[in-house]
């Protein structure tokens, strides 16, 4: 890693989207889709893929998918693990394993650190907070 690079990836940068991500899992787990809506970039050039979908792009899209899916009473919790975070610049990358139902799912987080109040949805969002900007989860393939 460069030294630019390690400038880029404080300890404090990483435990901050460390805190994002443990956030959007309490919020999926607790099916409050309003902290779910909080925690995602307000834009058209998010995306988000839920395992076995095609790609769903723009806040609104996205939160619609969500909302389907924390209002469903089946709906298990997730479980999130063996969590990895990078940070580049303002942008905070979360790779993991979730566990639904007992099958395992690997996803990717990927945040960017907002600094303009017109990229939330809430007017009590701090400025120079993580926001995601995408969210990918897919089934793991067994090849054993």
């Amino acid at each position: 890693m460069s030294a630019d690079e390690l400038r880029h990836d404080s300890s404090d940068d990483r435990r901050a989207v460390l805190e994002a991500n443990r956030a959007f899992y309490e919020a999926f787990n607790a099916r409050d889709i309003e902290a779910m809506a909080d925690l995602w970039q307000r834009g058209d050039d998010v995306t988000c893929i839920h395992p076995h979908r095609n790609v769903t792009t723009g806040h609104a899209d996205i939160q619609r998918t969500w909302r389907a899916i924390l209002t469903n009473p089946d709906q298990p919790k997730i479980v999130f693990a063996a969590e990895e975070a990078r940070v580049i610049g303002d942008i905070g990358i979360v790779a993991g394993r979730e566990v639904v139902a007992g099958v395992p799912i690997v996803a990717t987080n990927i945040y960017q650190r907002v600094t303009d109040a017109d990229l939330t949805d809430n007017a009590d969002t701090p400025l120079d907070t993580w926001l995601l900007i995408h969210h990918h989860g897919s089934p793991v393939l067994h090849t054993e």
